[in-house]
Formats: C-alpha cells, sequence, structure tokens
C-alpha cells in the first residue's frame, strides 16, 4: 500500500510552477524581462552565481573573476 501511494506521488503533476515563478522572480530582481538564466561555479573561491541570459559575461559576486558563458 505504501509503494503504491510513493509511486502515485512520484508521477503526480508538481504542486508549484517552479519554472515560472522563478523566470518571475529573476526577471523582478534583474529589472527587466529575463529570457532565461544559468547558475555557474567560480573555479577560484567556488562560490555559486547567476547570469542572466543573453549576458555577454558573468560576475564572480565574491572575488569579482569574469565568466564567459
Amino acid at each position: 500500500m505504501l509503494l503504491e501511494q510513493l509511486v502515485e506521488k512520484a508521477n503526480a503533476k508538481p504542486q508549484y510552477d517552479w519554472e515560472t515563478y522563478y523566470d518571475w522572480f529573476f526577471s523582478e530582481e534583474a529589472g527587466r524581462k529575463v529570457s532565461g538564466y544559468k547558475f555557474w561555479e567560480c573555479k577560484k573561491c567556488l562560490t555559486i552565481n547567476l547570469i542572466y541570459l543573453p549576458a555577454r559575461y558573468g560576475k564572480c559576486r565574491g572575488c569579482n573573476l569574469l565568466y564567459l558563458p
């Protein structure tokens, strides 16, 4: 019985639409409509950063290292 419930829950549609939420949130943060976003890890200080596409480059918020997507 428990296994059947777990399988049904795994196959169910997610309760929240996270993709739409993140599109809205990052557009609000950027102050413009964001067509996409990408997370990247700085090779120098290992900080996780966010780049709003179609940007030409990103800058690490920890050490200011430039990142080219």
